[in-house]
């Protein structure tokens, strides 16, 4: 089973994602911001983050950038709900999987999650 760690500041969304991620058969971890999300690639492995970019202290494109440091190998998704193009092309470049602006659909979420 793969698991799974969603960081969003937006507990509505978090806890959106997690459940859904859940019914898909994934173990789900959360965390609030990019300082408990860097805490928690140092403590475990996992085969997936889904991280916000626009959190307050260390965004999203910092846990990128220490994800990559620890875990090279974990899958990276970038959601946004302030789209930019300057973010998009920095998360790529840093080795992000895909770059999703909210609102999305559940279903685009599980699509690039399955694969």
């Amino acid at each position: 089973m793969s698991t799974i760690l969603i960081v969003d500041d937006e507990q509505s969304m978090r806890d959106v994602l997690a459940i859904m991620l859940r019914k898909e058969g994934y173990n789900v971890v959360t965390a609030e911001d990019g300082l408990e999300a860097v805490k928690a690639i140092e403590e475990d492995i996992f085969d997936l983050i889904i991280t916000d970019i626009k959190m307050p202290g260390i965004n999203g494109l910092e846990v990128l950038r220490r994800v990559k440091e620890v875990s090279p190998d974990t899958l990276v998704i970038v959601i946004t709900a302030f789209s930019s193009t300057e973010d998009a092309v920095s998360a790529m470049k840093q080795g992000a999987l895909d770059y999703i602006t909210k609102p999305f659909k559940n279903e685009n979420i599980k699509l690039v999650v399955t694969n």
